[in-house]
């Protein structure tokens, strides 16, 4: 498989980076192993039968009904979104996305309503969850920060077939979660995911519930309130987590790096086995292209299938993936949103 794939993109380019370059520096067969070793890499996180088994169709998939949010938080790069008029996915097009989810149900085994957007802003949502539920996709969840959770729309959601919810929580104390979380009410956000779980823990309890912060300088001394905090009103099939800061491959303004890590030479499982789909119908090669630099194709105009072995980014990204060349990519370098988080604070 991998010789394949070496042969054809030897003379791609991306990111200013020829993949030729690195591989006329060494040789062929240096470069052979380097690939089949990430292969069995790839192969053994994703838990895969085999390693091209990966391009039957993504595992997991990031849809985002909504590109609007009613917060303008610190660590978010909101202020360089692309403006656009009417924000929302089409019906009709949710319902093309999810009809191809749903053919391959057995396959698919997360789908996240949300990427960039607050998914409470999409009025339908919960529609969007029973569709997807009663068509057999094994796993629906989403991140929200929680300020849109009325009583009235958290039973509708824990009635949806929803198996999980992430809180987005990021300070123990009201100054330090309002000078973040620009635009929301810490009271009102803690009284609604407090509800949240009362209703859950009494009409749902198989939905899991999610609290995460988001860990940078503004909050880093109130972990430990925190995490116990939050973990004294969950059940222990819930989660607490504390995780460090990203850069948005490399877009936000003012990030600062709360721990140096080492350079990386496995590859990112993301362009392995997650699509990311915008709510224009666009494929993007990462979560973190919020302005979509590197699109793959249009669920409009496709299908994802095609999209998925078809679409150049996603292609030239897997090989340099590959080659173990990731933090010479601009977008890529430091990049740690899919690994294992050494750092993480679980409680």
């Amino acid at each position: 498989m991998f010789s394949v794939l070496l042969q054809t993109t030897l003379g791609e380019c991306v990111c200013g980076i020829r993949i030729a370059d690195w591989v006329s520096m060494t040789n062929s067969a240096v470069a052979l192993r380097v690939g089949m070793k990430n292969e069995n890499y790839i192969e053994n996180a994703l838990n895969l039968k085999k390693f091209s088994d990966y391009l039957d169709f993504p595992l997991f998939f990031e849809i985002e009904t909504v590109n609007a949010c009613n917060a303008v938080c610190t660590m978010c790069t909101i202020n360089k979104w692309q403006k656009h008029r009417n924000p929302y996915m089409s019906p009709q097009l949710f319902k093309k996305i999810s009809d191809e989810l749903i053919q391959y149900s057995t396959v698919v085994r997360t789908v996240n309503l949300g990427r960039d957007g607050e998914p409470l802003l999409d009025k339908h949502l919960e529609k969007k969850i029973g569709y997807l539920k009663e068509g057999g996709i094994k796993n629906v969840t989403f991140s929200t920060n929680a300020a849109l959770l009325s009583e009235k729309r958290s039973k509708e959601l824990l009635n949806s077939g929803l198996d999980e919810i992430m809180f987005s929580v990021d300070g123990y104390s009201r100054i330090t979660f309002e000078k973040i979380r620009r635009g929301l009410c810490f009271k009102k956000i803690v009284e609604n995911v407090h509800r949240f779980i009362d209703l859950r823990n009494s009409q749902n309890e198989h939905l899991k519930i999610r609290v995460r912060m988001v860990v940078q300088q503004e909050n880093k001394d109130e972990i430990e309130p925190w995490g116990k905090y939050w973990r004294g009103k969950l059940k222990p099939k819930d989660s607490v987590e504390a995780k460090n800061i990203h850069s948005w491959g490399n877009q936000l303004e003012n990030y600062q790096v709360l721990k140096q890590e080492e350079k990386l030479l496995t590859p990112c499982t993301s362009p392995f086995s997650t699509m990311i789909i915008r709510f224009n119908g666009d494929i993007t090669i990462c979560p973190l292209d919020f302005n979509g630099k590197y699109v793959n194709g249009n669920v409009q105009q496709d299908t994802i299938q095609t999209i998925w072995g078809k679409g150049g980014y996603f292609k030239k990204f897997r090989q340099i993936h590959l080659y173990s060349k990731r933090d010479e990519l601009y977008f890529c370098k430091g990049c740690r949103l899919w690994e294992p988080d050494k750092t993480k604070r679980v409680f």
